[in-house]
C-alpha cells in the first residue's frame, strides 16, 4: 500500500518545485508580476501620485476578512522585497477572520501602487488552497486530488493546490508524458504502438481511456512494457468522463485478468464537489478537478492603513 502510495507522489506531486528556492519557479513569479504591474501602472498611478507626498511612510495591514487556508506569502515576498515585512502566518495556515496576516512598513506610494495585485494574488491562491482542502477532506484519505492544467496564474495556482493538500500533476508539457483522446485519433488508436515509443522518451507515462474497451486495450499494452523490463516508467490510466460505477466495474475486470497492480489510476472530467464522493469510492488513486482551480472563489482579505 505504502509503495503505491509513494508512487502515486512520485507520478502526481511536484509541489516541492514550487518554491522561491527554485530559480526556475522565482523567474516565473518574477515574470508574471512584472507583467501585472506594468498593466496596472501604464506610465503612473493617478491617483496616488497626485495626492500622496513622495518621502511619506506609513504600515499596512493584510487582513483576513473570512476563515480559510493562507497561501501566497512566499509570493507576496517577492512581490514586495522593496518593502519591510512582517510575516504573521505561513502559507497552509488555517486563518480566522479578522486575524492580521502581515505588515507591510514603508513608503506610502510603493504600497498603494501594489495593493490590488497585492490582494488578488492572496485573495487567489487562498481561494484555491481553502476549496483543496476542503474537498481534500471530503475524500478522507482514500484518494488523493489533484490539479489540472486548467489555469489562469500558471505555477502560481499550482503552488496554491499545493499548499491546499492537493497534488499538482504537470507543471508543464515537459513533465510526463499524457496521451490525450487527439493522440489516440492521430495513431490510430494502435495502443502498442504508443507506449512503445512513450517509454522510451519519459519515466511517467500516462493513457486517457475513454470506455472500458480502451482501457483493458491500454492496460494490455501496459503488461507487455513492463515485461520488457522498462521497470523505470511509472504508468498510469486516466479515466475521462466514466461515471464511478463504470470505473469500479472496469477497475474489476483489470484485477481479475491480472492487469491492475502496476499501473496506477486517476478519474478526471465532469468531476465536482456534488459528485466527489462517488468518485472516491469507485476505486482510483487520484481525482483530478479542473473545478478547484477554474471556480475556487477569492479568499475575503482586504489592505488596510490603521
Amino acid at each position: 500500500m505504502q509503495r503505491r502510495l509513494d508512487r502515486v507522489l512520485d507520478f502526481w506531486d511536484k509541489g516541492k518545485a514550487l518554491s522561491a528556492n527554485n530559480i526556475e519557479y522565482r523567474d516565473f513569479v518574477n515574470k508574471l508580476f512584472d507583467v501585472l504591474l506594468k498593466n496596472d501602472l501604464k506610465e503612473e498611478d493617478l491617483t496616488t501620485d497626485s495626492i500622496i507626498n513622495d518621502n511619506k511612510n506609513i504600515t499596512a495591514y493584510i487582513v483576513a476578512k473570512e476563515d480559510g487556508i493562507i497561501a501566497g506569502l512566499e509570493e507576496f515576498s517577492l512581490l514586495n522585497k522593496d518593502l519591510k515585512l512582517n510575516v504573521l502566518k505561513k502559507d497552509g495556515d488555517k486563518i480566522r477572520k479578522d486575524d492580521i496576516l502581515l505588515e507591510i512598513n514603508g513608503n506610502a506610494k510603493k504600497i498603494l501602487k501594489k495593493e490590488r495585485l497585492n490582494l488578488n494574488l492572496l485573495q487567489r491562491m487562498s481561494g484555491i488552497a481553502t476549496l483543496t482542502n476542503s474537498l481534500n477532506e471530503k475524500l478522507k484519505g482514500k484518494t488523493k486530488i489533484a490539479a489540472t492544467r486548467k489555469i489562469l496564474w500558471g505555477l502560481l495556482d499550482k503552488k496554491a493546490v499545493s499548499v491546499g493538500g492537493g497534488l499538482t500533476h504537470r507543471l508543464n508539457l515537459n513533465d510526463g508524458v499524457i496521451i490525450k483522446d487527439n493522440h489516440l485519433k492521430v495513431m490510430n488508436y494502435d495502443f502498442e504502438k504508443i507506449i512503445d515509443t512513450a517509454t522510451n522518451n519519459s519515466k511517467y507515462i500516462e493513457i486517457e481511456v475513454e470506455n472500458r474497451l480502451q482501457a483493458i486495450s491500454a492496460a494490455s499494452a501496459i503488461k507487455n512494457s513492463i515485461k520488457k523490463c522498462r521497470a523505470k516508467n511509472v504508468f498510469a490510466i486516466m479515466f475521462d468522463k466514466i461515471k464511478p460505477l463504470e470505473i469500479k466495474s472496469i477497475l474489476n475486470e483489470l484485477k481479475k485478468i491480472r492487469l491492475y497492480g502496476e499501473i496506477l489510476f486517476e478519474a478526471s472530467g465532469n468531476i465536482t464537489k456534488d459528485n466527489l464522493n462517488k468518485y472516491r469510492d469507485c476505486g482510483v488513486d487520484v481525482i483530478s478537478m479542473g473545478f478547484i482551480t477554474n471556480s475556487a472563489k477569492p479568499l475575503n482579505i482586504s489592505q488596510e492603513i490603521r
